[in-house]
């Protein structure tokens, strides 16, 4: 069975709370006003899929009482309080258009999930690439439809039921883990007090961070107000401590690509010259009679 997340638990939860109070009489007509098939809500029903962006912003649009901060993030109630601002999601209006790979853009008017996601002629959420050379434009327009709009999108098999983007490695700052060039791919976090993990890589959208912005992370939000950002290159890249009122993204990466595939032959190299310099420092230790 497929690991569900905590969006999809609140999902399930607006469904039945739908259905108990007689919103919806079944999960057909449920699937229906959200705009997905019957199939498709039963594998959500069953825990063999995640419910996608597209649901979410459908049911939180088609019944006005669900609260979008709650489906989202967990926040409050799932109920509107007649005194709280309401919480409004993207009406799906396309602002691209529909021709070759060119892609549509939905917004999200929260900002709690990336306020801009591109996704395909089907509808399927695109994964876009941030390049090198717009990394410091991304900081600034990680939220603008007509920026985000224009970069390259992907699609990746095995990178479903999540929000994903794509970065290219800048610098040797996580090198060997992660070579400079290549890319990762990571999934959107939204609760970073509970979903950053020690020690995991991480994209870390924040312009307090120096040395490019994936990372290996040690989380000390909850306790200290911060965010320990290492590099694997520990010799030549120092650690940082980064504040979360800096930090507009993060990312967990989960998948690597790498063009420039490593050559053991090279290590079995390194691996002899080490063996040969160790060999001839005994040699020398022996004649000054410091070694038997």
């Amino acid at each position: 069975m497929k690991t569900v997340n905590d969006i999809t638990i609140r999902f399930l939860d607006v469904y039945n709370y739908l259905l108990s109070s007689k919103k919806v009489n079944s999960s057909r007509e449920f699937a229906e006003k959200i705009d997905i098939s019957t199939s498709m809500m039963t594998e959500i029903i069953k825990g063999r899929t995640n419910a996608g962006i597209n649901p979410i912003q459908k049911t939180v649009q088609e019944f006005s009482e669900i609260d979008g901060e709650w489906l989202l993030i967990g926040t409050g109630q799932m109920l509107k309080s007649k005194n709280k601002e309401n919480l409004t999601l993207s009406d799906g209006k396309e602002n691209g258009k529909v021709k070759g790979k060119e892609p549509k853009v939905k917004e999200n008017l929260t900002n709690n999930i990336p306020s801009v996601i591109t996704v395909d002629s089907l509808n399927r959420d695109n994964i876009v690439l941030v390049p090198q050379s717009l990394k410091a434009g991304y900081l600034e327009g990680y939220n603008d439809v007509s920026f985000i709009s224009k970069l390259p999108s992907y699609r990746m098999p095995g990178l479903n039921n999540g929000i994903f983007r794509m970065f290219e490695i800048e610098g040797n700052s996580m090198y060997p883990t992660l070579p400079n060039k290549s890319f990762v791919v990571g999934q959107f976090v939204e609760n970073w007090t509970k979903d950053i993990k020690n020690n995991q890589i991480y994209a870390i959208i924040s312009n307090e961070l120096e040395d490019g912005i994936v990372k290996r992370c040690i989380n000390k939000i909850e306790k200290y107000n911060n965010l320990i950002c290492k590099s694997d290159n520990k010799r030549q890249f120092p650690t940082q401590n980064i504040n979360p009122s800096s930090i507009k993204e993060i990312w967990e990466i989960k998948l690597h690509l790498n063009f420039n595939l490593p050559d053991p032959a090279d290590m079995y190299d390194q691996v002899i010259d080490l063996q040969g310099e160790v060999q001839s420092l005994k040699t020398v230790l022996k004649r000054a009679n410091l070694l038997k």
